[in-house]
């Protein structure tokens, strides 16, 4: 037996982020592989009901742009509440019309009726749940700060981030499709946060395209590139992002939206071809649904339903390594996340073909 030298308990003391986050992460893949089949038969586990939503659209200023984007606002509704299978009433939205015919919307898109939003689902959320926002709109920028035009007072950016992070979630996907939205970034950005902003910067003034091509990445999986059923932040940002690009291509227009992505505090916002060629980002593995399909049709097989439980375990220990990412050194991190990656895409891909 090797004897301990002086400097093995300030060695540990040094690694014990590391040595926390790998204990953890063992763990979890032992109790999950040991958790019993408590579903019906045939069916998958339960959805998960820790998801809510804010969707606004802010002050249009025309009769058909309103029309545009609260046709906008009600379908990305049906599709949460639809196929993302989120809660009724776990999802809010506001709409800029003085009177919404229409049962989908709750509320006139002011900043008291956001604020009021926020604390309500402040008291109802839960610290491991899941809080998606989409905004669109116009936003302006002058040169200092970021606003969201709502009816009556616009909010600051920083007011935005202070009202929506006063919800006691660890988790935020907030997509910004307004005008000048990149101005939003450094307010809106952080740890556990994945933003996307359909401009670059506050300085692109003119009207967005972004914002309904990311509703578009979710109609009939269109933006599920790794066919694994589901549709991940980060596909459906490269989707609209994509077809942004198309757009001003086909129009012969130079484009005046860039859409940009900032992934749980990252330093710079990335573009489309800088995210692609990033492996541990968080937004890759930040669904907005209940959970993959592909684990519902498990059935009684043992070797799929123990591939399953494999699926499970490997989603479980990335939801923990993403936690304690502020305890890591980057390169450690960006190591076992892209491991951990790789290895639930080869499960994933063996459930593809039972």
């Amino acid at each position: 037996m090797r004897t301990p030298r002086q400097g093995d308990g300030h060695a540990l003391r040094k690694n014990w982020p590391a040595c926390l986050v790998a204990c953890c992460l063992i763990l979890a893949a032992a109790l999950t592989a040991s958790v019993k089949d408590t579903w019906p038969h045939g069916q998958g586990a339960p959805a998960v009901e820790g998801r809510w939503a804010i969707l606004v659209t802010g002050l249009s200023g025309d009769a058909d742009l309103q029309k545009q984007y609260l046709k906008e606002l009600v379908d990305l509704r049906g599709l949460l509440e639809g196929a993302l299978a989120f809660p009724r009433d776990h999802v809010y939205a506001l709409s800029d019309a003085e009177k919404v015919d229409s049962p989908r919307i709750q509320y006139q898109s002011t900043r008291e009726n956001l604020l009021k939003v926020c604390k309500e689902i402040t008291g109802r959320a839960g610290k491991g749940d899941l809080v998606f926002i989409f905004l669109e709109g116009h936003g302006n920028f002058d040169e200092d700060k970021y606003k969201l035009n709502l009816v009556g007072p616009d909010p600051t950016g920083e007011e935005l981030a202070e009202m929506f992070y006063s919800i006691p979630a660890e988790r935020f996907a907030v997509i910004n499709a307004t005008s000048c939205s990149g101005g939003s970034l450094e307010a809106l950005s952080g740890r556990g946060r994945i933003v996307v902003s359909a401009t670059k910067s506050g300085n692109e003034r003119n009207l967005t395209h972004f914002g309904r091509y990311f509703i578009e990445a979710f109609v009939n999986n269109n933006a599920d590139v790794d066919k694994n059923g589901r549709i991940s932040i980060f596909e459906a940002f490269t989707y609209a992002a994509r077809k942004v690009e198309e757009y001003y291509t086909k129009s012969g227009s130079l484009p005046t939206e860039h859409p940009v992505l900032s992934d749980n505090g990252g330093a710079n916002a990335l573009t489309l071809a800088e995210a692609g060629d990033q492996i541990a980002l968080l937004s890759r593995a930040a669904y907005l649904d209940s959970g993959s399909p592909l684990y519902a049709q498990a059935g009684s097989d043992p070797e799929t339903r123990a591939l399953v439980k494999e699926a499970q375990a490997l989603e479980k220990q990335i939801e923990l390594l993403k936690t304690a990412k502020g305890e890591m050194k980057q390169e450690e991190y960006d190591k076992q996340l892209e491991g951990l990656l790789i290895k639930l895409a080869e499960v994933q891909a063996k459930l593809r073909k039972k």
